[in-house]
């Protein structure tokens, strides 16, 4: 494990907020988020989320740090659970309730339309921590889970590496997009 070098995109009027569990190296190395599988930003662009398919290894900074391709001029944003340290093997990873308590207190301050939880990890382990019992993987809308907060969550199963297929995400990301559109 090493120090990440990714700063999370996080403001005020996000749309959607992406909580990841922590960057991978890869992506810490290249100073990108989701910059070493195409993955993720395929899933957002086949569910309509964004009108261009973009490469991975800029799309960060367009897709996250402006709305110019973004579905309805929607912003959004992406940090993690911990986002100190860049490993790209999940199962040495160890959410702390510190690291929730920190991912609550941004959730609070920013005040998001809605999280995606993107990992069965993170969705877990933040669950756990508010005191709700643990959802399946790729579970889509939890619903308002932190108290007197009005953000709106789901879980969506991580982009890549696991037996979900790729269709089924982006099935869920469809589902935030109609939230959207009818939330407007």
């Amino acid at each position: 494990m090493e120090k990440s070098n990714l700063v999370p995109f996080i403001r005020h009027d996000l749309d959607i907020l992406f909580a990841g569990l922590n960057p991978a190296k890869g992506s810490s190395d290249n100073r990108h988020y989701f910059s070493v599988n195409q993955a993720f930003w395929n899933q957002l662009y086949d569910a309509g989320l964004i009108k261009k398919e973009v490469d991975k290894l800029e799309a960060d900074e367009i897709v996250f740090g402006s709305n110019d391709i973004n579905f309805c001029g929607w912003s959004f944003g992406i940090t993690d659970l911990i986002t100190e340290v860049a490993e790209s093997n999940s199962r040495v990873i160890e959410p702390s309730e510190r690291d929730c308590q920190r991912l609550e207190r941004e959730i609070r301050k920013y005040k998001p339309k809605t999280v995606i939880l993107l990992h069965g990890k993170v969705t877990k382990t933040f669950l756990a921590y508010l005191g709700i019992k643990p959802i399946r993987a790729n579970h889509g809308q939890i619903g308002q889970i932190i108290k007197n907060c009005p953000t709106l969550f789901y879980s969506i199963a991580f982009p890549h590496r696991n037996n979900i297929p790729s269709i089924k995400k982006v099935e869920k990301y469809k589902v935030v997009k109609n939230f959207l559109l009818n939330d407007a």
